[in-house]
């Protein structure tokens, strides 16, 4: 578990909170058949969502360089700026992180959100010492059309990471061993059943439960059901 605490500044329209498993392309599948796929649903719900709680609207008119010249900030919190160019508008959270020293905190794009307007760059800020508030840009993905982001629109999503332990990791590859063919046979037998089930209109579950196609434990997930909080501790809310 991490410790993690966030100083919101006075005024600030940003906000925190757990990512939800509810996406609207997910909302529209056939008998919202994407929730039944244990690896999405699970990637849903990693990390936190800051969101604005104030509309953002803004143009760009397709040139890329150093200058604000090509962004128009139509609305936006205050403390906004296109002083960095690139298609980007810079965002003042005025959420103020602080971790253990192992810890520093990863923003990217939040997960399974698919949008054809803008994106949110990634960065990671090392949140031990870090004293101003987390930075977040929007880059534009459209030129010459007004870009709306709604209030209460997932912006990023915000993943606490140990670095020290990273550090040094290696992936090791070997050759694949089956000599006496019994993990293809388990890999066939099993993609046939799936698939015999999945033709029908069911789903197997299998992944999910951690078992294969005859129940069969093949072990468990580290955490199968993700719980993250967020507690306000300010005075005046």
């Amino acid at each position: 578990m991490f410790n993690i605490s966030v100083e919101k500044m006075h005024g600030a329209p940003f906000s925190i909170s757990p990512m939800s498993i509810k996406r609207d392309w997910m909302d529209v599948t056939s008998e919202k058949h994407a929730y039944r796929c244990f690896p999405v649903t699970q990637a849903n719900v990693i990390g936190w969502n800051i969101f604005c709680e104030e509309d953002i609207e803004f143009v760009w008119d397709g040139i890329n360089d150093q200058t604000d010249k090509h962004i128009n900030i139509i609305s936006s919190p205050q403390g906004s700026y296109a002083g960095r160019g690139q298609s980007s508008i810079s965002l003042n959270t005025g959420l103020i992180f602080r971790t253990d020293s192992d810890v520093s905190i990863f923003t990217i794009n939040p997960v399974n959100y698919f949008n054809e307007d803008f994106e949110t760059m990634s960065n990671l800020i090392t949140t031990s010492f870090y004293d101003n508030p987390l930075p977040l840009a929007i880059k534009a993905k459209r030129a010459n059309q007004n870009i709306v982001i709604k209030s209460g629109t997932p912006l990023a999503t915000i993943i606490p990471i140990s670095l020290t332990n990273l550090n040094n990791s290696t992936i090791e590859v070997f050759e694949y061993k089956d000599e006496d063919k019994s993990r293809m046979n388990a890999n066939i037998s099993y993609g046939e059943a799936a698939q015999k089930i999945n033709s029908t209109g069911g789903w197997t579950d299998w992944y999910r439960d951690a078992v294969d196609e005859n129940g069969k434990s093949l072990g468990s997930h580290e955490v199968k059901t993700l719980r993250l909080n967020v507690k306000d501790n300010r005075s005046t809310k």
